[in-house]
C-alpha cells in the first residue's frame, strides 16, 4: 500500500483529498506506542520514497514518513518508550521531552474521577497516602491505575483498610499486570490467554538475578553488557517488560546506553523476588552459599525459612547506609501466606506447591533482631518493623 492508501484504510473520510500533498500544508502525525511494533526498521538501506502514491512495506512507509521524504509537510510527533524511539537516528529528530508524570494534584484529581463512588474515592486517596513509598511511585500514571485497580477491589471487603496498606501485595500485582500487558501487547494473547510459560517465568527471574548482582554491586544502573551476562535481550527488559527504563545519555555515561529499574524500590523487589523464587522452588538459599555458612551450619538448615530470615536480616544490619532494608523488607512480605499462597501462585508455581513451613521462627528471627537493635539505631528498628508488619499482618 501506498502512504494515501494507508491513511484512507483506516480514516475513510480522508480517501480522495488533495491538499496533505501540497507544499504550504502542513499538519501532525502521531506515531503512538511506538515501542509495539516490532519490526526492526533499516534506517541506512530502506529505499528513498519521494511519492505519496508508490507502494511500499509497512516498514519502507515508517522510516520514509520519519525521514520526512513522503507526506513532507508533516510534523511527526512520535510517542513511545525511550528504549524504543532511541533506535531512530537523531538526524531525523528536532525534540526530545521525557513525560515526567503526575503531578500530586493531578495525582488526586484522577482518583477523585476515576470513581463515581465519592467515598470510595477518598478512602483510597486517604489509604495510598498512608505509605510514602507509594506516593512517590504513584507520579506515573500506570501506578495510579493500579492502586486504583488493586484498592477498588480490596475494598470490597469490609474490614479492608484497618491497617495502612503493605508493599509486596502492591509490587506483586504492578508485576503481574505489566507482564500480562506484555502478553497482551506484544504476544498478541487475549485476555483469557494470559498463562506464564517457562520463558515468561524465566525472563522475571534473570531480570531478578541481575537486580540482585546490582544490589551486591551497590549499582542502580546497568549496561547492555550487564543484560548479556544474565541472559537477557535489551527489547525484552527495556521495552516490553514494563518495570525497565533507559536514561537520557549524558556526560558521564561515556555514550554507553544506561538502564535503570522504573523505580529503586523495584530494583530491590526484583532481587527480593529472586532469593524468594529460588528458596521456594529449588530450596536453594541464595543468601546462606558462602563458604562459611556452609561449613558452620547444616546443610538443612542453611535451606530453613529461618536461616533465610538470618541471612537477610544479617546483610541489612552490617552496611551503615540501610543498603538492604527495602531488600528485606520485600522478602519478608513474599514470605507472608497471602503473597505467596495467594497472589503468586499459579503464575511462578502451581497452586498444589508445598507450603513454606518455619515462618514463627523466621518472625522470631524478626523480633529478636528488634530487641537487639533497640537503642542502637532507631532507622533500623523502624525497618524491622515493618518487615514484621509485611510477614505477618493479615489484610482481608
Amino acid at each position: 500500500m501506498s502512504i494515501m492508501e494507508v491513511i484512507g484504510f483506516f480514516y475513510p473520510e480522508c480517501k480522495g483529498i488533495k491538499y496533505l500533498e501540497e507544499e504550504d500544508c502542513k499538519f501532525l502525525i502521531i506515531m503512538d506506542s511506538f515501542d509495539c511494533y516490532k519490526a526492526p526498521l533499516d534506517w541506512e538501506n530502506t529505499p528513498v520514497i519521494k511519492d505519496n502514491h508508490t507502494r511500499a512495506h509497512t516498514d519502507v512507509l515508517i522510516v520514509n514518513v520519519i525521514r520526512g521524504t513522503v507526506l513532507s509537510g508533516a510534523r511527526v510527533w512520535i510517542l513511545g518508550r525511550h528504549a524504543a524511539v532511541s533506535q531512530i537516528p537523531c538526524q531525523y529528530i528536532d525534540v526530545v521531552t521525557e513525560i515526567q508524570g503526575f503531578s500530586d494534584e493531578m495525582k488526586d484529581d484522577y482518583f477523585t474521577k476515576r470513581f463515581h463512588d465519592e467515598e470510595l474515592a477518598r478512602k483510597i486517596v486517604t489509604h495510598y497516602k498512608r505509605l510514602p513509598m507509594l506516593i512517590a511511585l504513584a507520579r506515573q500514571p500506570f501506578v495510579c491505575w493500579v492502586v486504583a485497580t488493586v484498592f477498588e477491589r480490596y475494598y470490597r471487603c469490609r474490614s479492608y483498610g484497618l491497617h495502612p496498606p503493605r508493599l509486596t501485595p502492591f509490587y506483586i500485582n504492578v508485576l503481574i499486570y505489566q507482564t500480562n500487558r506484555r502478553l497482551q501487547i506484544y504476544d498478541g494473547k487475549g485476555a483469557d490467554d494470559l498463562k506464564w510459560f517457562s520463558e515468561d517465568k524465566q525472563l522475571l527471574l534473570n531480570m531478578g538475578k541481575m537486580a540482585f548482582k546490582m544490589l551486591e554491586r551497590k549499582t542502580r544502573v546497568f549496561y547492555e553488557a550487564d543484560m548479556n551476562e544474565f541472559g537477557l535481550k535489551l527489547t525484552e527488559v527495556a521495552v516490553f517488560s514494563g518495570i525497565c527504563t533507559e536514561e537520557l545519555l549524558t556526560a558521564d555515561t561515556d555514550g554507553r546506553r544506561t538502564f535503570r529499574f522504573i523505580h529503586f524500590s523495584f530494583q530491590e523487589f526484583m532481587a527480593a523476588l529472586y532469593v524468594f523464587i529460588v528458596f521456594r522452588c529449588d530450596s536453594q538459599n541464595v543468601l546462606g552459599s558462602s563458604m562459611l555458612a556452609k561449613l558452620f551450619k547444616p546443610k538443612d538448615q542453611i535451606k530453613s525459612t529461618q536461616s533465610l530470615v538470618q541471612c537477610a536480616v544479617e546483610r541489612t544490619l552490617w552496611p551503615p547506609l540501610g543498603h538492604y532494608d527495602m531488600f528485606l523488607r520485600f522478602l519478608c512480605g513474599l514470605l507472608s501466606p497471602q503473597c505467596h499462597n495467594k497472589l503468586l501462585c499459579g503464575f511462578f508455581y502451581p497452586h498444589n506447591i508445598p507450603k513454606i513451613s518455619g515462618l514463627a521462627e523466621a518472625q522470631r528471627v524478626l523480633e529478636k533482631a528488634i530487641e537487639t537493635a533497640q537503642g542502637k539505631n532507631s532507622d533500623g528498628v523502624e525497618n524491622l518493623v515493618e518487615c514484621l508488619r509485611e510477614m505477618t499482618q493479615e489484610d482481608a
